[in-house]
């Protein structure tokens, strides 16, 4: 292996955007250099590196939870676009049985616990505007 890159005369050093496997952000670039028959690397890549708002969720011990579509098994489920990051209290009180950072929810249970939870949190700031 060596160290150095060596840089095409098509595609240079040949990078990709990686984006973050949670949310989708930016959270990398990856520097592919040859490919297979001189291709092209893709313009953007979903890698394994977290974007740093999701890393922090993670630091702090928290967890991030992905919305996926009802009924989807699987490494990787269809995402429904909705993510919510709990704090290491609230993942201690509601998911114990979670051991991971990053976990799947069922679309339906997720807007049933969220959707809730937001419903409260507007009313309780509407309360405090009018004290």
């Amino acid at each position: 292996m060596s160290n150095y890159i060596t840089l095409l005369r098509k595609h240079g050093v040949n990078p990709s955007l990686l984006k973050c496997p949670v949310c989708g952000k930016d959270a990398g670039i990856a520097l592919c250099g040859r490919l297979p028959k001189d291709e092209e690397a893709p313009r953007e890549m979903v890698g394994d590196i977290l974007c740093n708002e999701c890393q922090s969720v993670v630091d702090k011990k928290g967890l991030l939870i992905i919305a996926v579509r009802d009924g989807e098994k699987g490494h990787n489920p269809y995402r429904t676009g909705q993510i919510v990051g709990v704090t290491e209290e609230c993942k201690n009180k509601f998911f114990k049985n979670c051991n991971s950072s990053i976990c799947y929810m069922e679309e339906t249970q997720f807007k049933q616990m969220f959707n809730t939870a937001q419903n409260e949190f507007n009313s309780e700031s509407e309360n405090c505007k009018q004290d």
